[in-house]
């Protein structure tokens, strides 16, 4: 599946994060122009669709599965908002749930910036035997 022919709104968001969920960083830039600009948090941005893909690829190596459920997202013509709980599995087996922010910036029906704001650090923690 490639970018959504929806129109702009809540359905193309749902459509987006669907796509995100499946950790395909190649089909993940399909959904953005050329020249975009993506953020995680306080992480530089990285521009282009190889940045955008190399930085995926060192997010994904941390899980092993992840799904956005929806807690509310905002629309106008070309910006939107998207509130989450991130679940994921990591790779070492721990489940995690995450409030995740993600604004978006659309140029000719693509993503063209991208912030996405997540406190990550449990990701990247060790297993302790407790629960988070």
């Amino acid at each position: 599946m490639s970018v959504s022919t929806r129109p702009f709104g809540h359905d193309w968001l749902v459509d987006y994060f669907q796509m995100a969920d499946r950790l395909d960083p190649d089909e993940f830039v399909t959904w953005y122009t050329p020249d975009a600009v993506f953020r995680s948090g306080n992480l530089p941005q990285v521009t282009g669709h190889a940045a955008i893909i190399a930085a995926l690829t060192s997010f994904y190596a941390a899980i092993s599965t992840m799904r956005h459920e929806r807690t509310g997202s905002w629309t106008d013509h070309d910006s939107g908002v998207f509130e989450a709980i991130a679940h994921f599995r990591t790779k070492d087996g721990r489940e995690l749930a995450l409030p995740a922010m993600t604004s978006l910036r659309l140029k000719d029906h693509k993503v063209h910036r991208l912030l996405f704001v997540m406190d990550a650090t449990p990701l990247f923690q060790p297993a302790t035997g407790g629960s988070l």
